[in-house]
């Protein structure tokens, strides 16, 4: 006796090849816009774990779906419509989401403002009083600690590259050679020619009123959401765990070099942000470890957490070379003060 309810194999079939595609879909969908979200709008916190979380319930439902069993020819063209609408419906809701995350961010679509303009760097050029000057132009966005996004142009004049490295190159190794001599040939140096990047940065503390700890965060803040370089004096040699720049002499890059091309490691970083916050009247200080072959940033603000005293001042530690590590807090890592001395301070 036959049983007229059985649906067709042939319909069930197609029914589990339609939903499995569906279900391929979608979870490529999910993850583009998880990748999407993390690296491009940055997303962090709750609201990535939020998002991480909704993709997998919602996943993990429509995998179920796959392995469903009809009961007739009815609840097999059922589902494939059900399977159809469900996914039209995921992807319209992700795509809200996105579109919400990404302009509550601030990161809106960067349009290519000229012919050579890629990614975030360009090559701009001016007549300034007569002359022309190349300018190279970092578009940098980033999160300071509060979660606020701020928008800034690295400017720096091509030839003022030329002029940092030459002086770099110029500083005489010897025998009583410190790594506090040669930072502060570099930043004295480099200090007037870094004028477009103290006009940015006060341009924003002024619009968006900050104190002077929010403002020395926003500094700290684009100077840790650059990506870490290894800068080496000897040729990389491709065991390295981080983008590498070899054959650098003393394996740094002075603070206009750093600045334009933004690759440096942690000295490079310090140096910069030495000379930056210095010329807001910031007391800071470097400070190096032969222990952690490290070098951090201090300041002396009003904080918590670890810090180092010179001449009874607190100097807070400041990880210069990853993003979140607010003032007063070291890597587990680099975290023994003691091991720490200073090698540049800019207020006695």
């Amino acid at each position: 006796m036959t049983d007229n309810n059985k649906p067709n194999g042939c319909l069930v079939s197609f029914q589990r090849l339609f939903s499995g595609i569906m279900a391929i879909l979608a979870t490529i969908f999910l993850i583009i816009v998880l990748i999407y979200l993390t690296y491009n709008v940055k997303i962090e916190g709750i609201s990535l774990l939020v998002v991480t979380a909704s993709s997998f319930f919602v996943l993990r439902y429509i995998w179920k779906k796959v392995k469903r069993k009809s009961t007739s020819n009815k609840q097999v063209i059922k589902g494939v419509f059900s399977d159809f609408f469900r996914i039209i419906i995921v992807f319209a809701i992700f795509s809200v989401v996105m579109v919400i995350l990404e302009k509550n961010a601030g990161n809106k679509i960067t349009i290519k403002e000229t012919e050579n303009d890629t990614d975030k760097t360009e090559i701009v050029t001016t007549t300034e009083n007569g002359n022309e000057i190349r300018y190279i132009v970092n578009k940098q966005s980033w999160r300071d600690f509060a979660g606020n996004w701020h928008r800034m142009d690295f400017k720096i004049a091509e030839n003022n590259v030329q002029k940092s490295k030459k002086n770099r190159h110029s500083f005489r190794y010897t025998r009583n050679f410190s790594w506090g001599t040669f930072y502060k040939h570099m930043a004295d140096h480099d200090r007037p020619l870094l004028e477009h990047l103290y006009d940015s940065f006060s341009k924003i503390q002024k619009q968006k009123k900050l104190n002077r700890r929010q403002f020395a965060e926003l500094i700290i803040t684009s100077i840790q959401d650059i990506q870490y370089n290894y800068i080496k004096s000897s040729p990389c040699d491709g065991s390295e765990e981080f983008p590498c720049v070899g054959n650098v002499r003393l394996g740094i890059f002075a603070p206009v070099e750093f600045s334009a091309s933004l690759q440096g490691d942690c000295d490079s970083r310090t140096v910069l942000l030495f000379v930056l916050l210095a010329k807001f009247e910031y007391d800071v200080a470097i400070l190096n470890s032969n222990q952690y072959k490290h070098s951090v940033l201090g300041i002396n603000i009003p904080s918590t957490g670890k810090y180092k005293t010179r001449n009874r001042k607190k100097y807070y530690f400041v990880e210069t070379t990853a993003k979140n590590y607010t003032i007063g807090n070291l890597p587990a890592k680099v975290s023994n003060v003691g091991y720490w001395n200073f090698v540049l301070v800019n207020k006695k």
